[in-house]
């Protein structure tokens, strides 16, 4: 049972990891629909994740035996494989945010420029030089 959850949570981190490392490219090339489009996708995989940690967890408390205990062989290779897996979406989902953090900073600041307006006086009257909508 837990060797299956750990499998299982192996391929969903693997998909995750597949995912973030597109988005990453994504952002690079400013394809910022096809980062877009992934997020949907990368919310289900999250949760299905969270849902099979928690089964996990609850299989080895269940199994109330002392820690050296608690792995078979394969399930002990196979939780080294989900905790290599964990930490290497972890650092990708950093990168990530930070890339993701820049790029919303800079259409932000652009924004800001783009917004601001100047009042032009013609005969005592104020107009504003620029006006700009925006649908969010």
């Amino acid at each position: 049972m837990l060797t299956q959850k750990l499998t299982k949570t192996i391929e969903v981190l693997d998909r995750l990891i597949e995912l973030t490392t597109k988005d990453i490219q994504n952002i690079k090339l400013a394809k910022h629909e096809e980062v877009f489009a992934n997020i949907q996708t990368k919310e289900k995989l999250a949760y299905e994740f969270s849902k099979l940690k928690s089964e996990v967890d609850q299989i080895l408390v269940a199994r109330n035996k002392p820690i050296e205990e608690i792995f078979s062989p394969q399930e002990e290779e196979l939780f080294n494989i989900f905790r290599e897996k964990l930490l290497q979406f972890h650092k990708l989902h950093k990168h990530f945010s930070k890339l993701s953090l820049s790029v919303a900073n800079f259409y932000n600041a652009l924004l800001s420029q783009i917004k601001q307006s100047d009042t032009i006086n013609y005969k005592n009257e104020s107009f504003i030089a620029s006006k700009l909508q925006l649908k969010a």
